[in-house]
């Protein structure tokens, strides 16, 4: 809606009622000729142009949140620094009011996707997480679990070569996003994920495909500390020189990864004790 007003950046923290009354009209004629604008847009937005401008502020000259509300990919020439300081904790109140649904729903859609450049626009935005409530987060969280468990049920039961469905986890971004909600049970997840992928490389499946699987799941940053480190191994010995065979560097990484079920159990047995 901001950019449909064509509003400009430099002149929100001087706005007044004049402004507000020209912003109405402009936003009543956008909704006459667009019938899809939500009513409650507008009125969010005259809301938080009057009661939080510094927070209106920060956010549409974040580069990042900005490309992300509004679609497009503006380059960092196109911002400005504002030097506008807002505590984290209303930049939080501010998104959690007027910005949940949209982000919720944006991040989605993105996901969904599967393509490589959303992956990364998504993990860029999480890196701006202290900005959003617990609510957003475990939503978010949930999303990206649900790609990971989707990956290991196709896994589990495919017969195929064909793995377009799932194309998203040979990409390294798609690790970076779930090191963002790394816990002891997401860990085991993308060990089970390792697990499923060696038994298809073994059989020679697709080894290009799962290839690249391994090696982009050394961006995964566990939170068993040791477990990034099998991931990297992993990775490494993918990537040696062909004096060895694609067999014997299998093998080693079954080796791994029986190492780390092993580390796993006695995890969760100390946890339980």
């Amino acid at each position: 809606m901001f950019s449909l007003l064509d509003l400009k950046t430099n002149q929100i923290l001087e706005f007044g009622p004049e402004d507000y009354i020209r912003i109405e009209k402009k936003i009543n004629f956008e909704k006459k000729i667009n019938p899809e604008i939500d009513s409650n847009t507008g009125e969010n937005l005259i809301i938080a142009l009057k009661e939080y401008k510094e927070e209106f502020l920060f956010v549409i000259s974040n580069r990042v949140f900005f490309n992300f509300f509004t679609q497009n990919n503006s380059q960092k020439n196109h911002f400005s620094n504002y030097d506008v300081t807002v505590p984290d904790e209303k930049i939080k109140e501010f998104i959690a009011l007027f910005l949940a649904d949209d982000l919720i729903s944006f991040f989605s859609f993105k996901l969904s996707k599967h393509w490589y450049h959303y992956l990364e626009e998504l993990n860029l935005l999480l890196d701006l997480k202290r900005y959003f409530s617990e609510e957003i987060i475990y939503k978010m969280g949930l999303l990206v679990f649900s790609k990971l468990d989707f990956a290991v049920s196709q896994l589990a039961v495919s017969n195929t070569n064909e793995f377009s469905n799932i194309n998203y986890i040979k990409y390294d971004p798609f690790y970076h996003l779930l090191s963002h909600f790394a816990t002891i049970e997401l860990d085991r997840k993308v060990v089970i994920l390792l697990d499923l992928v060696s038994k298809y490389y073994k059989k020679g499946t697709n080894i290009i495909f799962f290839r690249s699987v391994v090696i982009s799941m050394a961006s995964y940053n566990a939170y068993i500390e040791n477990l990034r480190k099998i991931f990297i191994e992993s990775r490494e010995i993918l990537m040696k020189p062909k004096e060895r065979d694609e067999t014997e560097k299998m093998h080693l990484i079954v080796k791994i990864i029986l190492v780390i079920f092993f580390l796993l159990i006695v995890f969760s047995k100390l946890r339980c004790s």
